[in-house]
């Protein structure tokens, strides 16, 4: 049974390319006490970043599919990008004690290129090539709040549910509020497990 949410598809908006780093082949699971997120796939070349908290119920954040390429490009493959993704996420989350408060996906610059990263929001740490997540293309630049919001399926700020906020100096949208709205949807959350190896450390 495939996983059943109302998380957008990572095609549905996102434009950018995605930075690659030694891929390679192992589960995208980081071993930590905290919440943690895991790359699941969902059959047809389907994959799933999902996060869950401990004692929780899995909870997915990001839908990847093949259809994406044209964004990211053909070197990257669903199951590629959802692990780096899923496993930056795990790094962020570590490095902030196992905690997913003020852990957010971030704009920022890269190489003079309009990137998304992840980042502790109180750490002042900003985008870099160790956090990147996704460049945007530059017709896209603009768009990183809509971006944010449909990749995610989180609302823009004023809504009753998780928020993309953005300042003068950065726009932001907190990981903890993705899962606390993506956890009130209808889930089947008995169909969405780590897989059984998922102990083993993926690295980039």
């Amino acid at each position: 049974m495939k996983l059943s949410t109302t998380v957008l598809v990572a095609n549905l908006a996102l434009a950018g390319t995605l930075i690659q780093s030694g891929v390679q082949a192992k589960p995208s699971t980081e071993t930590h006490n905290g919440t943690k997120f895991t790359c699941v796939s969902q059959g047809n070349d389907k994959w799933a970043t999902v996060g869950q908290r401990p004692g929780g119920s899995p909870i997915p954040v990001i839908i990847w599919t093949q259809s994406a390429s044209k964004y990211f490009g053909d070197n990257y493959t669903p199951q590629n990008r959802c692990r780096m993704v899923t496993s930056r996420f795990n790094q962020a989350v570590k490095q902030n004690g196992g905690r997913l408060k003020n852990v957010a996906l971030i704009k920022g610059r890269v190489n003079k290129e309009t990137v998304i990263c992840i980042a502790s929001t109180t750490s002042g740490t900003g985008c870099s090539d160790k956090n990147l997540l996704f460049t945007l293309k530059p017709e896209n630049a603009q768009k990183a709040n809509e971006i944010l919001a449909q990749l995610t399926g989180i609302s823009k700020q004023g809504s009753s549910a998780g928020v993309v906020r953005e300042t003068s100096s950065r726009l932001q949208l907190e990981l903890s509020e993705v899962l606390d709205q993506n956890d009130l949807k209808p889930q089947d959350s008995d169909q969405i497990r780590p897989p059984a190896n998922s102990d083993r450390r993926f690295k980039l």
